[in-house]
């Protein structure tokens, strides 16, 4: 695998799609192509913009490993080589992940996201031994994601991930730590061995130090306004960016940990999201619940207050 190349695919608006289900909970296949759509149609190709599919916004771990696959396919068909795609391929299984990493593999995928087992917490060797399999098993290149916060707590650190980059196909980091020093450090030592993206609401400080893209939701909302942010990042214009976090990303998120909080999931956020601008979202998987009347108002109004185009006002 060639980093740098690998590289310039990851740059932009890391997006996580949502999964959306029928109202009986079964995969609503066509409107996950319009919502691939409605992203390219906005102007998103590599070189602005990633596509995940089947990650944590995707309510990956309420999929089967065969719909896992299914929404991949979908996504990568889509996507048709115009846009870089990610299958999200996480599981507390090493032999599921090496199955989805194959799969990734067969069908055209950029690569495959995959963090540190997350149910038994994981020694050291356990990480290392996960990552090494993979790139045994396959070509494609890995999105390690450090998820510190969740599961197992497993967090990767500095020293971790100086050794993951001697696995060969490692080739991107969705990065964040509980620690600023670390958060920094790493950026400083590793940006310009490995593609690091932000995944710690730093989009300015990261870019600065070397980061080639950030982990983006509100594109889910407004497509347009993703891509002027990675522009006016590239442009070196930190303080209008600023700008555009304050009035838009900072209240999105508020909302977004709200939403958190009320049910396990995240893929019921970015759905009311949809639904508030004119697009199908669907219901989340259960455990997860669809948002309360009152949050999701909250959210219309934010939407509103942001000039987010094409809200419903009722």
């Amino acid at each position: 695998m060639d980093r740098q190349q690998f590289r310039t695919k990851m740059a932009g608006n890391f997006i996580a799609l949502p999964t959306p289900f029928h109202d009986d909970f079964s995969l609503d296949l066509e409107t996950l192509r319009c919502l691939v759509r409605r992203l390219m149609d906005a102007g998103y190709r590599t070189g602005n913009g990633v596509l995940l599919v089947g990650g944590a916004a995707g309510e990956f771990a309420t999929l089967r490993t065969e719909e896992r696959k299914r929404v991949a396919e979908v996504v990568v068909e889509e996507a048709a080589g115009r846009i870089a795609v990610i299958v999200g391929a996480q599981d507390t299984s090493t032999m599921r992940v090496l199955e989805l990493a194959r799969f990734a593999e067969s069908i055209g995928a950029d690569g495959i996201q995959v963090g540190p087992p997350y149910y038994y917490p994981p020694s050291s060797e356990d990480i290392f031994a996960l990552f090494q399999a993979i790139s045994d098993e396959a070509a494609i290149p890995m999105v390690v994601y450090n998820t510190w916060w969740t599961g197992a707590h497993a967090d990767l650190g500095y020293d971790r991930i100086a050794k993951l980059l001697d696995i060969a196909n490692v080739g991107a980091l969705k990065w964040s730590s509980p620690d600023a020093f670390v958060y920094e450090g790493v950026l400083k030592s590793f940006s310009d061995k490995i593609a690091i993206i932000d995944n710690q609401l730093c989009e300015i400080l990261s870019h600065m130090m070397g980061a080639v893209g950030f982990v983006s939701h509100p594109p889910q909302a407004w497509p347009e306004y993703g891509l002027r942010l990675w522009a006016t990042l590239e442009e070196g214009c930190y303080a209008e960016a600023l700008g555009m976090l304050l009035r838009f990303r900072n209240p999105y998120y508020r909302l977004f940990f709200q939403a958190y909080e009320y049910s396990g999931s995240e893929g019921h956020f970015d759905k009311a999201i949809l639904e508030l601008v004119g697009e199908r979202g669907g219901p989340p998987r259960p455990p997860g619940r669809p948002l309360p009347a009152k949050l999701v108002e909250a959210i219309r109004q934010m939407l509103l207050d942001a000039g987010v185009p094409g809200v419903k006002t009722t």
